[in-house]
């Protein structure tokens, strides 16, 4: 079983946990109309670890520091112990995306992407990672805030 990572768009709290009744997540279409959220679908980029390791490379902050952030991972909406959860993605890492040059971007993911644990594949991750940084442009224009829907091997 594996983990599912979309990332989103949302202008809160309350408004990320509507995703929670969203039948396959915040990408799915709601009824045939579009998404209601915009999103994207990150495998193997998980809210924890690996987006502190991103936050880590793009800004030289210190990983506990990152990690520390009340932000960072925190739940915003639950559907109990077998998922879907959604958790808050920190304003800093959400700026520091959306303010990075993509050649940039790309050369700290190749670099962050040698280092990380468990290893992934560094084509695989930078554009995953690049998508990220689209979405998070958009965030930010838009006044919203990024988050994750993770679930345990597939939509509920």
């Amino acid at each position: 079983m594996g983990i599912v990572t979309e990332y989103f768009a949302a202008a809160t709290d309350e408004v990320a946990a509507e995703a929670l009744r969203l039948p396959g997540g915040p990408a799915a279409p709601e009824d045939g109309s579009p998404p209601r959220f915009d999103s994207v679908t990150l495998p193997s980029v998980d809210p924890f670890v690996m987006l502190v390791g991103l936050a880590q490379a793009l800004s030289g902050r210190p990983y506990g520091e990152i990690a520390a952030n009340p932000r960072h991972g925190a739940l915003v909406g639950s559907g109990g112990d077998e998922g879907p959860w959604i958790v808050t993605v920190t304003d800093d890492l959400t700026k520091d995306l959306a303010s990075v040059a993509p050649a940039r971007l790309a050369r700290v993911t190749r670099d962050w992407v040698r280092e990380s644990e468990p290893p992934v594949p560094a084509h695989r991750l930078t554009s995953a990672v690049l998508q990220l940084a689209e979405l998070a442009t958009r965030a930010v224009a838009d006044g919203r805030g990024l988050y994750c829907w993770t679930s345990l091997g597939g939509v509920p």
